[in-house]
């Protein structure tokens, strides 16, 4: 192994919150940075610590490694630590660890280089009505089509609010339909609060699988529980 460093904000045990995985138990390694910034973010990134690949890999070898599903790598954006990443997993991999990726979908060249490694793939679709960060369809499209190629299991998540537009859930769809991933949707939270109302939520999942059968409507399950 080599000296490359990431820093990590967390390294935790417990279950997944998201997605058609919620419930599983997971070791989760929340890394640092991102490469956009979501207004709903509420993950901190000036706090952590830096490990080598070797120190990370020992932290991950004092887990309970037999009684959990698999290892999330999430942040932030782990993508943009691509190249500890490519040491890193295959090391997780000799342990006979699945390996589950959260992320926001938007570095193609980057999951390139690593995808060989993965097992699972969560992505985050990103649109400009929630994280206000700008229309990411083609860096999405991108993304999906190296995951689905590599035949790796995909979802892609969708966090939303009342501000959701019609041609965005259209987009969602056309990129869902084109890879035929499922595609989760998730009410905006703040906390333990839903931000979203109800006549809303069932509207915007009604919308959703008129157009998409493969749809679910999932909350973040760990913030109900108080469980990190």
């Amino acid at each position: 192994m080599t000296d490359k460093i990431a820093k990590i904000s967390e390294i935790f045990d417990s279950i997944q919150g998201e997605g058609p995985y919620v419930g599983c138990r997971q070791i989760f390694i929340r890394f640092c940075g991102c490469n956009i910034l979501c207004d709903y973010c509420d993950t901190e990134f000036d706090k952590g610590e830096k490990y080598t690949v070797k120190q990370l890999v020992d932290k991950i070898k004092t887990f309970d490694l037999q009684a959990v599903h698999s290892v999330s790598i999430t942040g932030g954006e782990p993508l943009i630590h691509y190249e500890f990443l490519s040491e890193f997993l295959p090391e997780l991999k000799k342990l006979g660890l699945k390996i589950y990726l959260e992320t926001n979908g938007t570095l193609p060249e980057s999951l390139n280089k690593i995808i060989d490694c993965v097992d699972i793939v969560s992505m985050d679709f990103k649109l400009d009505s929630s994280a206000k960060i700008g229309d990411l369809y083609t860096n999405h499209d991108m993304f999906l089509d190296i995951a689905v190629k590599n035949k790796k299991e995909v979802f892609a998540k969708l966090v939303f609010d009342d501000s959701l537009r019609d041609f965005e859930i259209n987009e969602c769809v056309s990129l869902a339909k084109k890879y035929g991933i499922l595609l989760v949707l998730q009410p905006k939270m703040h906390g333990k609060d839903i931000c979203v109302s109800h006549d809303d939520i069932v509207n915007t999942f009604n919308k959703f699988t008129k157009l998409y059968h493969n749809t679910r409507l999932i909350g973040q399950v760990h913030k109900f529980f108080d469980i990190i």
